[in-house]
């Protein structure tokens, strides 16, 4: 697909056309935290985002207030992966399965996807963007379940199609993007206010379309990102003290030598004490080069542009809220040293002793 945007729009596309409603406007469940892109997918195909919930410190979807959050319209659940650690699919399965509704795995950050190992969604996206686990510069897919297969490719086949090209205009692309990753990169990069690094805005989806990688594209993205060394495995050992500090290594759980699931992550995340705390480190970390950030830094109905599009523009999220004014993102590319690692934590260590004195 052109996008893991429009790869997610196309599932809910088929979610919406398997669903016969004829009356109502679908609605589909996303968490309350979350890429704004979440909801233009789901807008892109006249379907009503709905916002649950999350779990206490964590980005998934509660699964206590998510039954009360369906309704007769309802013809999807959107499960988000999130910085490499999937969603609990097995019970958000279960509960789908009892209404009737799809099960859309978004693994745009996730390599590789649940459904590798288990097919328990109908579908799943993967995302091929800048900075994603499979970096082509662009592009996502939509993975089907097999029992899906004919009614999908009667839907999908009448979406239009394109060649992707990789020439030398790709090839500056990747370059420059390739060195902004480093420390000098990111440093230049930051000093130049206008280009908003790291703001969080949405986008409408005004199209989608199929498209046609070069032979052997995607098969090389593949091998890089499983050769890719497990940084977050690095991290979770450098930073351990910060727990006995009153931060949160929420990873830490996922990511654990040998463990498939985690090790292509997207960034390292931590959970800090409280907002403040956060940008304490924010500023030290950026300051040494760091590319440290608040990741979408707001929940969803609090984004410009996003509360029109929600059933309740005006909702309680105070699991979601408490998430997305904590979470501090670490870089956690192929790029990141063993010196990088060092910088993050003597800065961590010595703030976080400051905090606490």
């Amino acid at each position: 697909m052109g996008s893991g945007t429009q790869a997610l729009s196309a599932a809910v596309l088929l979610a919406v056309s398997r669903s016969g409603l004829e009356h109502s406007v679908p609605e589909v469940i996303l968490p309350a935290y979350g890429c704004p892109d979440l909801v233009a997918a789901v807008v892109a195909q006249g379907a009503r985002p709905v916002l649950v919930d999350t779990l206490p410190d964590c980005p998934f979807l509660d699964t206590e207030k998510l039954p009360n959050a369906f309704s007769d319209a309802t013809v999807a659940v959107i499960a988000v992966g999130f910085l490499g650690v999937p969603e609990q699919l097995a019970v958000l399965a279960s509960l789908c399965r009892q209404h009737d509704v799809w099960l859309i795995e978004d693994s745009a950050q996730c390599f590789p996807p649940e459904c590798a190992r288990e097919p328990i969604a109908d579908c799943a996206v993967l995302s091929f963007g800048r900075g994603k686990p499979i970096n082509l510069m662009g592009g996502g897919a939509l993975l089907v379940r097999s029992d899906h297969r004919a009614s999908a490719s009667e839907v999908l086949s009448t979406l239009p199609e394109k060649a992707l090209s990789t020439g030398w205009k790709w090839k500056a692309r990747r370059y420059i993007f390739n060195f902004l990753l480093g420390r000098l990169g990111y440093g230049l990069l930051r000093r130049v206010p206008f280009l908003g690094l790291g703001a969080t805005v949405y986008k409408p989806l005004l199209n989608i379309s199929r498209v046609v990688p070069p032979e052997g594209l995607l098969e090389a993205g593949i091998r890089s990102a499983e050769q890719r060394p497990g940084i977050a495995v690095k991290y979770v050992r450098q930073l351990d003290f910060l727990e006995r500090r009153g931060w949160k290594p929420f990873m830490a759980n996922a990511v654990s030598e040998g463990s498939q699931a985690g090790h292509v992550t997207l960034r390292y995340g931590l959970l800090a004490p409280d907002q403040g705390a956060r940008a304490r480190a924010i500023e030290a970390l950026t300051g040494k080069g760091i590319g440290a950030n608040a990741f979408y830094a707001r929940i969803l109905p609090n984004i410009e542009g996003v509360p029109g599009y929600l059933r309740d523009s005006v909702g309680d999220y105070p699991n979601a809220e408490s998430f997305a004014d904590r979470l501090l993102t670490l870089p956690s590319h192929e790029d990141v040293t063993e010196r990088d690692l060092a910088i993050v934590a003597a800065t961590l260590d010595k703030i976080t002793v400051q905090n606490k004195e």
